[in-house]
């Protein structure tokens, strides 16, 4: 008599009616990637597919646990030495092994203790310490539906119940999820969410905090102590559904002694146990939600040398590109930063920065800060926050409080990650990049030229503005070059000074002669000229700049 192969699906269950497939005892697999299909079962699941499965392909599946669906596949894989084609079932979605792995504890944990123990996986799973998946044919071709069953099914029921609210609560907040079909009125909305709250702040500010953010979803705010800095950052996050409560708004104030990365990304503990930092659990989290966005606000965050714990996140959000319609970046941790713990490899080692993950860095520029470097510069957009009117109107106390909204990522989320992409828009962008030409020009003729990374965040940043009338050109281009060009000028030498002087002349339109060296009086005549500039903002600092120099034989750009 031929002996029945052993696996891991259990015969002997029946379960009335047609719908019910099979039953599958946890295993690594299961928990990890998928399944094969025994032979006796694949007609079982083939039968409820759209598409008939050949050789090499497969099919989308939706698997739907607790009325939550997942995306999974049924492929055949081209495979040799088998008499007859493996079917397997494939899933990847994280969200759904971590809930596999939290309702199924008893499993897991044995699965994790045996591999401490024995360096490798368990080849089944002892009777104690089983648990289960039911499969049942869904209303839909291409939808299975999910049922486990632990150990304990009175606290697994209980749990289950608790996510459902939880789940429901969820979807009642994406009911309120509002379309964005006028981007200047929205952000209008934003400055009056913020005024009700009590705090004052430049309606052209907010503008160009929301055109940096969706430029690139890293913004650096300066300025001195008590401007408001984190506060703005806070209010907007709010105004658009990211608060404390909903930890969707983190707060990380920035510790002197920072040396490397693993207060942001993770670090093994003394006992081989893996920690993950702020950036991984809020990346992680903004992962399973990829339509709500998520902030972090780095406060202070030139307490400590930026290039030495940031330096990582920078290089990483350099490797950004489009994968399944989402724009991704590579894994934020190696295998190796996890040692042995393959619990929490499993649930942190694919994470990356995603693109509904806003970081926004807070600096004040004193005795007791770090400068920063080109590098940190060159990827960020830097925000000034030094012009305070310290009056106050009373009036806006008794402004009636503006309720928060939910918005979509779509209203933050980049749309561009190359410049090949704006052809729709080659018009202004051919407009700035002409403009920067001219002013590339200038900074070439003393190696202070900028490359191809600020030309196209430049280019995105205008075509935002101006395509969704949220800034004329002059006004954007103006914040442009203030924000991502001028903070990277400094010294003490001539070329220094001859390179601000020039630029100003290019702003302007004027032929100041550079000698090494100004008069007051000429000085003040450029201050008086600025004030009229389309280039205003750009052409005070310039001045700004001008004057340090030639009163400390030093300039910079920040104050």
């Amino acid at each position: 008599m031929k002996k029945k192969k052993e696996d891991s699906w259990v015969d002997e269950v029946k379960i009335d009616g047609n719908e019910f497939i099979g039953r599958k005892t946890m295993d690594y697999s299961m928990f990890n990637h998928g399944t094969f299909l025994p032979i006796r079962y694949q007609d079982k699941f083939l039968v409820n597919l759209s598409n008939r499965l050949v050789l090499g392909g497969n099919v989308s599946i939706n698997l739907i646990l607790d009325e939550v669906t997942y995306v999974a596949k049924i492929d055949m894989p081209n495979s040799t030495g088998r008499k007859t084609p493996a079917v397997r079932l494939l899933y990847s979605d994280k969200a759904l092994k971590e809930i596999l792995r939290k309702r199924l504890t008893c499993s897991y944990d044995y699965i994790i203790e045996y591999e401490k123990e024995n360096d490798k996986k368990p080849n089944r799973i002892p009777e104690e310490y089983q648990e289960y998946i039911d499969f049942y044919k869904g209303e839909e071709l291409d939808t299975f539906i999910m049922k486990l069953i632990p150990k304990n099914n009175i606290d697994i029921d209980e749990e289950v119940e608790e996510t459902t609210d939880l789940i429901l609560n969820e979807n009642e907040d994406e009911l309120k999820i509002i379309g964005i079909e006028n981007l200047k009125e929205e952000i209008d909305y934003i400055y009056n969410y913020i005024t009700s709250k009590g705090f004052e702040y430049d309606k052209d500010l907010i503008k160009n905090l929301y055109l940096s953010l969706k430029t690139k979803p890293f913004v650096i705010l300066s300025g001195i102590s008590g401007t408001g800095k984190s506060k703005i950052v806070e209010l907007f996050a709010e105004a658009i559904g990211a608060t404390y409560k909903n930890e969707r708004f983190k707060l990380v104030p920035v510790k002197p002694d920072w040396s490397d990365s693993t207060d942001l990304l993770g670090y093994r503990n003394i006992e081989g146990k893996f920690t993950p930092g702020i950036i991984t659990l809020v990346a992680y989290e903004a992962m399973k939600n990829p339509d709500r966005p998520y902030f972090i606000c780095l406060d202070e965050m030139n307490l400590a040398r930026v290039e030495y714990y940031f330096s990582d996140i920078l290089s990483l959000m350099e490797t950004k590109r489009v994968e399944d319609g989402n724009i991704v970046t590579e894994k934020l941790l190696s295998k190796e930063q996890f040692g042995r713990d393959e619990r929490s490899f499993d649930k942190y080692g694919d994470v990356y920065i995603p693109q509904n993950l806003y970081i926004v860095g807070t600096v004040n520029m004193d005795e007791t800060t770090f400068p920063f470097s080109k590098k940190v510069l060159d990827r960020a957009n830097t925000i000034e926050f030094n012009k305070v009117s310290l009056g106050y109107n009373f009036e806006n106390a008794f402004l009636e409080e503006v309720e928060p909204r939910v918005y979509h990522n779509d209203f933050l989320k980049s749309q561009y990650l190359k410049i090949s992409e704006c052809k729709d828009e080659k018009e202004i962008a051919i407009k700035t990049i002409e403009e920067l030409i001219k002013l590339n020009n200038i900074l070439e003729d003393y190696n202070q030229h900028f490359g191809f990374r600020v030309r196209d965040e430049i280019v995105f940043y205008m075509i935002y503005a101006s395509k969704n009338n949220i800034m004329d050109f002059d006004k954007a281009l103006d914040y442009c070059i203030v924000q991502k060009i001028l903070p990277k000028i400094s010294g003490s030498n001539g070329e220094v000074f001859e390179i601000l002087v020039k630029v100003f002349n290019m702003l302007n339109n004027t032929k100041i002669y550079v000698s090494g060296y100004l008069e007051q009086k000429q000085i003040n005549e450029m201050m008086q000229q600025s004030r009229c500039s389309q280039y205003k903002l750009s052409s005070e600092k310039l001045v700004y700049m001008i004057r340090r120099f030639v009163r400390d034989g030093f300039t910079t750009f920040w104050q």
